[in-house]
């Protein structure tokens, strides 16, 4: 079974401003003695943040996780009002730049009009030809800013450990080896527990420790 994972990490002592800024129908669970995890319906994944993350970020740091087994994997690090790093590995990484020149490129159209009527596919192959998709992929890891990840009393020494992985020449510029990634990330951050978690997951299995 493929792994659907999604939620936003914190340090364990910061989760009283948690319930200040909850949406209706979250819940937060312990993940273990350092960190907590608040789930909600929102999957912001390449998406617009909730205000109310936005807002609760001004006040706490935050880690947007997800690992969505066999499509993509990555991380958004909030803190002090915006997001101040993020992640995101894909395996289909060429359709999701061909779709979003696309999306910009015909605005009123929605995806199904793109694919079937050969417009995403025209845009792929032109980007083909030149050196747009290796240049974005030589680029994924440019804004992991590791170095933040002290906000949640992330060590020195887990910080080298983040950098000597999360680089394109650990994954031998190889995006399959990179999607193998999200397990060496965990370890190293200790949040290993954060598998097969999300919001539904949760509510429905009652594993919560608070229903807002």
């Amino acid at each position: 079974m493929s792994e659907f994972t999604s939620g936003t990490i914190l340090l364990a002592k910061d989760k009283e401003a948690v319930r200040k800024h909850a949406a209706k129908g979250s819940v937060m669970m312990q993940l273990n003695d350092k960190f907590v995890v608040y789930l909600s319906e929102d999957v912001y994944i390449g998406e617009i943040i909730p205000e109310s993350m936005i807002q609760l970020s001004q006040e706490i740091p935050l880690l947007y996780f997800y690992n969505f087994e066999d499509h993509h994997w990555g991380y958004r690090l909030l803190a002090q009002g915006e997001e101040a790093a993020d992640l995101h590995i894909a395996y289909e990484y060429e359709e999701e730049i061909a779709y979003s020149i696309a999306k910009k490129k015909y605005p009123d159209m929605g995806f199904n009009e793109l694919y079937f009527g050969g417009l995403l596919e025209e845009i792929r192959e032109e980007l083909e030809a030149g050196s747009v998709f290796k240049e974005s992929f030589e680029a994924v890891f440019n804004n992991c800013h590791l170095e933040l990840f002290s906000l949640l009393d992330v060590s020195d020494e887990q910080i080298t450990r983040l950098k000597e992985i999360l680089n394109i020449d650990y994954i031998h510029h190889d995006i399959s080896e990179g999607m193998e990634l999200s397990e060496e990330f965990k370890t190293i951050l200790g949040i290993e527990e954060m598998s097969f978690i999300r919001h539904e997951r949760v509510v429905e299995s009652g594993e919560y420790d608070e229903l807002f």
